[in-house]
């Protein structure tokens, strides 16, 4: 079986997964989280309390932490709205070989993990440690870095915080503002080294949805 560290963990890093549970109706759900590789066997992700994650690893207590290097995954998983039904299509899924859990069939690789215990962090946040049951992951060729994918990750991942700061209290906002400057960096640096490629599109599609909330909360208070 493959080792964590032969998929980029390294010991108490933050390394970015999409983590898909099932509900307690049985539906898939996956969503981008970052992880952290405690041991060889033992992973951790903090998770906000009102996340659906969260709930789905209290019902279940497993997971699988998909692997993958396609950017559109992140996007489509952080931002499911997208979709006229606000759900990802039930063909993108598989069951898990050892656990309850769905695994995204486009992953490059699978971490099944069960839940071996959870702990609160703060009256927002719960700390969920995973022990790791199994490893897939086919050998691939390595694959010339890109500056683009790093960008636009880190543009999904900020915009998804800035869609629950806008609705937030006097601090928050102004972290909203902050994450927005980055994300504009971020698009700069995307539009320079990829333009005109799916990097580019999805930095102007998150760009898009920010000014729709912007707009969307205007109108609240009005």
């Amino acid at each position: 079986m493959a080792k964590l560290t032969d998929l980029g963990f390294s010991e108490g890093v933050i390394v970015e997964t999409i983590v898909s549970t099932y509900d307690s109706d049985g539906q898939p759900n996956a969503a981008p989280m970052g992880t952290i590789m405690e041991s060889a066997q033992r992973i951790t992700i903090k998770l906000y309390n009102s996340s659906l994650t969260l709930q789905n690893f209290q019902s279940n207590r497993c997971a699988v932490m998909n692997v993958t290097s396609n950017i559109e995954l992140f996007y489509r998983t952080a931002f499911k709205e997208i979709y006229p039904i606000g759900k990802l299509p039930r063909e993108w899924f598989e069951r898990a070989e050892s656990v309850n859990a769905p695994k995204l069939s486009m992953a490059d690789a699978v971490i099944e993990v069960s839940v071996a215990s959870m702990v609160a962090i703060d009256a927002e946040r719960t700390k969920v440690m995973c022990d790791v049951i199994l490893i897939r992951a086919p050998k691939n060729f390595p694959q010339a870095y890109c500056r683009a994918f790093s960008s636009t990750l880190e543009a999904i991942i900020h915009a998804t915080r800035v869609k629950v700061f806008l609705d937030g209290d006097e601090k928050q906002k102004a972290q909203a503002l902050k994450l927005q400057e980055t994300i504009e960096d971020c698009r700069e640096v995307v539009n320079r080294v990829a333009p005109k490629t799916r990097y580019s599109e999805i930095m102007a599609e998150i760009a898009g949805m920010i000014d729709s909330w912007r707009k969307a909360r205007v109108e609240s208070i009005r």
